[in-house]
């Protein structure tokens, strides 16, 4: 369900227009891992490194905000109150973005800092780096008790995630991709080894090429090339995938592997699809919440009255 590096790219593709040359003029941090930077022309990004829904995007949604700010989120208007984004990007089509962004230093001098979202689960952060490549700050530290080459706290340098250990679905050549899978392991279900030989594809992803090509891997090569074709020509649209109503995931591409299954629908843009998505799934798991406690409250009545 997180975003994956090919809904990633389509996501940025949308909001690069929308955001270069933007100014921000005001930053509110309405929850621990939630940041929305509010541009000129009462627009609002919000930017969000939670562990179980990261992600990107426009939002038509006015969040409660704090009496009293978070300290990073006070350091991220000194920084950043008034600053221009020059561009936004997504480093080695990898689950993560950079918000390349002209302000100023301390000492009043033009400078350049880079805003970093890392969409990776239980490691999800936003990075505010300096122009010398050092963290000024994070929304999560971290020392060396984690991984000892990226310990996320201020003054350490920046360094990228640690790339897996697959070929990356978008930089590989045609023969490198055929030579692994003429590799493949004909007893592992094709959507597992998808997963595991590839990096850039979510588990989504790897079940509907294994659908598109009727588990046959003569015909993967062509669907990947198929699916890499699209994406490059920006043949994709924003869609939610429900059952009964619920959402339970999403794609930018068409899904077909779950038949009459389920519901697609169709969306103007991929921040309109997500926050429309989040939306109804925060509504929905807070009357799962509200059931459930009525459902103990009243168990508790009836057993008080047995007794």
């Amino acid at each position: 369900m997180p975003l994956d590096a090919v809904c990633l790219r389509a996501v940025v593709d949308e909001l690069a227009p929308q955001l270069t040359g933007a100014r921000i003029e005001k930053i509110q941090q309405p929850a621990r891992d939630q940041v929305v930077l509010l541009l000129r022309g009462s627009r609002r990004l919000l930017l969000c490194a939670n562990p179980n829904q990261p992600r990107i995007h426009m939002t038509e949604k006015q969040r409660d905000n704090p009496s009293q700010p978070p300290m990073f989120c006070m350091l991220l208007r000194k920084h950043l109150t008034g600053a221009r984004i020059v561009s936004i990007s997504q480093p080695e089509n990898e689950r993560m973005l950079e918000l390349e962004i002209d302000t100023h230093d301390e000492m009043g001098f033009a400078a350049r800092k880079k805003l970093v979202l890392e969409l990776i689960g239980r490691s999800s952060n936003l990075i505010l780096v300096g122009s010398d490549g050092r963290i000024i700050d994070c929304m999560r530290r971290m020392d060396f008790a984690g991984d000892a080459e990226r310990s996320m706290m201020p003054g350490m340098f920046y360094r990228m995630p640690p790339k897996q250990n697959k070929l990356s679905v978008f930089d590989a050549a045609e023969d490198e991709r055929r030579a692994l899978i003429a590799q493949a392991d004909r007893a592992v279900p094709m959507d597992k080894w998808l997963l595991s030989a590839f990096s850039g594809l979510s588990p989504l992803l790897c079940r509907e090429l294994a659908h598109r090509c009727g588990g046959d891997y003569e015909r993967l090569d062509s669907c990947i090339s198929a699916l890499l074709e699209s994406i490059a020509n920006g043949e994709t649209a924003p869609y939610i995938l429900t059952r009964d109503g619920a959402p339970f995931d999403y794609s930018c591409i068409a899904i077909g592997q779950y038949g009459s299954a389920a519901e697609t629908e169709r969306f103007d843009s991929f921040s309109e699809l997500l926050d429309n998505f989040y939306a109804r799934r925060d509504r929905l798991e807070r009357q799962r919440r509200r059931g459930s406690e009525l459902t103990h409250y009243v168990k508790t009545l009836r057993d008080r009255t047995a007794r």
